[in-house]
């Protein structure tokens, strides 16, 4: 059997220099090169060629994330931490609802398999029962996508992030994907207990549910610490779909003028009027309009009025705490939405020498986190909507 397994293991892997024992076979990864053993004993030569086999698959990028057949693992912890073992110490915890048809996930301690391989790669100090990742099933299957196709990480990466907007909408608990290699240990710090939160999750999530820009601006802003900035990198969920929602808006308004009975294509004098009608759009469409569009279209839609105000129960709220609105029908008015937002926006922005919120708010940092916190809840509900445009 010796020489047997020795020379299917070669041809299964030229890079491969086999050392065969009494009770297992050493080999050495030939990318990361480390040692790992296979039992032998009691065992034929097929099963465990199709162990090294399964084994050699293995993708991995260091300290970073790993995946195989229909499971993809990332590291992950609090966005607001510079430590591993964040979650651990929160007890965050989302346990795994598995479903073959859909794309499930799980929030849990490391598999024996990462922790392998970050072990010999890396040089650090959490052993594996510190360590939680984010672990996402059927991938592969779902998205008609072999895990070693060159774009599957890229995919992979977006459907993590777009699940830790998820957890991010429903618990305001922010998750960032983690690189061990560059984080540190302290035995001192202390987090809070999340353990309830997970609770709050369904753990199914359709691959293409969020637009990918939307999700990672969002992503980018809970990594930042509240600041004027944050505030900027939500309000750009909003501003990446300008242009977009402008020029639907335009189209279509052109399209009732062009299908109206009295309009004539052939006449001079009525394309001279549609031409002017696009023109003062386009001087008309400024920033703070376009703002008034975006939440037209994708914040309030087409939902009923006793809905929209459940719905946004927790925005009306903000927005009485920071005294702008009166009652849940002021909601209704978009107008003087947008112009509190897009207001706030101008205030982060100004970079005048002279204009007083150049470097810091004459309002205190709790308004700052209010009118962050009201921004965000916009943000997500125009990523939600955003993926029905079709629909």
């Amino acid at each position: 059997m010796s020489d047997e397994l020795k020379s299917k293991l070669v041809d299964l892997n030229d890079k491969l220099s086999p050392e065969i024992r009494d009770d297992c076979v050493i080999i050495i990864h030939p990318e990361f090169r480390f040692d790992k053993s296979f039992s032998i004993k009691n065992r034929n030569t097929e099963d465990i060629i199709e162990d090294v086999n399964q084994f050699l698959k293995i993708k991995y990028t260091k300290g970073y994330c790993l995946y195989y057949e229909n499971h993809t693992e990332f590291l992950i912890s609090l966005s607001d931490s510079d430590f591993a073992d964040s979650l651990v110490r929160s007890n965050f915890i989302i346990e795994g609802k598995f479903d073959d048809d859909i794309i499930s996930y799980e929030v849990g301690y490391i598999s024996d398999q990462f922790f392998e391989f970050i072990d010999n790669t890396l040089n650090f100090d959490y052993s594996q029962s510190e360590l939680v990742t984010l672990k996402i099933y059927n991938v592969n299957k779902i998205l008609k996508i072999r895990f070693d196709d060159e774009d599957y990480s890229d995919k992979a990466t977006g459907i993590a992030k777009s699940i830790i907007f998820e957890i991010s909408y429903k618990t305001d608990i922010y998750l960032k994907l983690l690189d061990i290699s560059a984080v540190k240990k302290d035995e001192e710090h202390s987090s809070k207990d999340l353990s309830e939160h997970g609770k709050l999750i369904d753990n199914k999530i359709l691959p293409s549910r969020y637009d990918k820009d939307l999700i990672q601006y969002y992503y980018r802003a809970i990594q930042m610490i509240p600041s004027e900035f944050q505030y900027l990198a939500f309000y750009q969920v909003l501003e990446c779909i300008f242009d977009e929602v402008f020029l639907s808006e335009t189209i279509q308004d052109l399209r009732r003028v062009i299908e109206s009975s009295w309009f004539n294509t052939n006449k001079d004098e009525n394309m001279e009027e549609l031409i002017k009608i696009f023109e003062r759009y386009s001087r008309s469409k400024n920033d703070r309009e376009k703002t008034r569009i975006v939440l037209d279209k994708y914040f309030k839609g087409q939902v009923r009025k006793e809905a929209y105000y459940l719905s946004n129960r927790d925005i009306t709220n903000i927005l009485k705490k920071l005294k702008k609105i009166k009652k849940e029908d002021d909601l209704n008015d978009l107008q003087k939405l947008a112009d509190i937002i897009y207001d706030y926006r101008c205030k982060c922005t100004h970079s005048n020498r002279a204009f007083p919120f150049r470097t810091e708010f004459q309002g205190s940092s709790e308004e700052l986190e209010i009118y962050i916190s009201l921004i965000k809840k916009i943000a997500e509900k125009i990523i939600i909507n955003y993926h029905n445009k079709e629909s």
